[in-house]
């Protein structure tokens, strides 16, 4: 059995993060809160193996003081190579994008109790630039690679309407580095040479409108 404690705010995440032990009777919910303090007594009240935390906050690495033998697994929206690393440097040992399914969680968890480090495959080229296995990665099955998250679809969608990088950064509420990042994932997901041929293959796969 495996004791996860869940810290949540979304009401809508949470509702679905609810029926983990649905998709493995091996995971049990010891308890989900939405506010920091709240995490502090769940933690100091229960043994806990896992700790799921929903968009994590600066008090992160505070959480985990004292506490090494509980694994962490993040969500986060729209993961990028710096907040990846940040979140790893704060003692993350699964990381996945918001938009997991149920069965990607679970996986995650038992990854983690099995001592492995889980991190989304678009982001391990630049985490991990010499490592074969990121390029094995990004070499897979094609529908499984242009799997693209929520802000991917959004970037994808804006470079539809022929956005540069400074306007969906713009549009988006976010950087440039961030704009820049997610339209090389894109590409990277789609096996595109080009934000032309990228928009191509997502027409295709009826990822965007034309």
């Amino acid at each position: 059995m495996v004791a996860v404690a869940i810290f949540c705010a979304d009401p809508v995440l949470r509702c679905s993060l609810e029926q983990l032990p649905r998709d493995d009777p091996a995971v049990v919910i010891v308890g989900m809160v939405d506010h920091p303090s709240s995490l502090r007594e769940l933690l100091n009240r229960n043994l806990i193996d896992v700790l799921l935390v929903d968009a994590p906050t600066r008090e992160l690495p505070e959480y985990r003081a004292g506490r090494d033998q509980i694994a962490l697994l993040v969500l986060l929206d729209g993961a990028n190579t710096e907040e990846t690393a940040r979140v790893l440097s704060a003692g993350a040992r699964a990381i996945l994008d918001r938009s997991a399914s149920r069965n990607e969680i679970v996986a995650a968890i038992k990854a983690a109790m099995a001592g492995l480090v889980v991190v989304p495959a678009n982001l391990l080229v630049t985490l991990l630039p010499e490592a074969p296995l990121a390029d094995d990665l990004l070499k897979a099955d094609g529908a499984e690679r242009a799997r693209l998250t929520r802000r991917e679809l959004e970037v994808l969608a804006a470079m539809a309407d022929g956005a540069s990088n400074k306007a969906i950064a713009r549009r988006l509420g976010i950087s440039f580095h961030t704009a820049k990042f997610h339209v090389a994932a894109i590409l990277a997901k789609l096996d595109a040479d080009s934000r032309t041929e990228a928009v191509a293959k997502g027409a295709q796969l009826g990822l965007v409108m034309l």
